[in-house]
Parts: structure tokens; C-alpha cells; sequence
């Protein structure tokens, strides 16, 4: 089980089962409601894509700058920790399977 603070910003952490869902503690769900009617996940989502538009746009100053040895270590870094990731799903389907 992980707690998250859903939407990273709603201030609601629920619990989180990859096996079994996610499972709400008394009021967290109409609380999450609350947060999305108010237009929470809206501008939980904008900030989401403004950071990710800043990411791309430092990237490409780091590639103009002739930083490319940087942008790869980086890639191969975000490779590994793929691999990773994989690597452990595919041993929890062995073992869970």
C-alpha cells in the first residue's frame, strides 16, 4: 500500500494497491469530489503540463548550448530506470501470476 496526496496537490492522501485499487479512509472520496468540482484537477493538470513545457524548454537550451553529453546521460538514466521498472513488473507478474 502507498499514500499519495491525490492530484499531488488536493491536500487528500489515499491508499494505493496495485493489486487492488485504491481505498479511501472516511470523507476522502467526497472530499477528491470536491477538489475536482472546484476545478482542482484542472489546475493540478495545468501546472503539470507548465512544468513539463519548462523541462522541454530547458532541454532544448541544453542542446543549443552544445550540452548533448548532459541530454544523453540524462536519456540513459531515464533508460535505466525504465528497465528497472520493468524488470521488477515483470518479476511481480512471475510471482503473482
Amino acid at each position: 500500500m502507498n499514500r499519495i496526496n491525490f492530484a499531488r496537490c488536493s491536500g487528500v492522501v489515499v491508499d494505493i494497491c496495485k493489486g487492488h485499487g485504491t481505498w479511501f479512509d472516511r470523507e476522502e472520496l467526497s472530499r477528491i469530489v470536491e477538489f475536482i468540482r472546484g476545478g482542482g484537477l484542472d489546475a493540478a493538470r495545468s501546472r503539470e503540463k507548465a512544468a513539463l513545457e519548462e523541462e522541454r524548454r530547458q532541454l532544448e537550451q541544453l542542446t543549443l548550448k552544445g550540452r548533448s553529453s548532459k541530454i544523453l546521460e540524462l536519456a540513459e538514466s531515464d533508460d535505466e530506470r525504465r528497465g528497472g521498472i520493468a524488470s521488477v513488473g515483470s518479476l511481480l507478474k512471475h510471482l503473482l501470476g
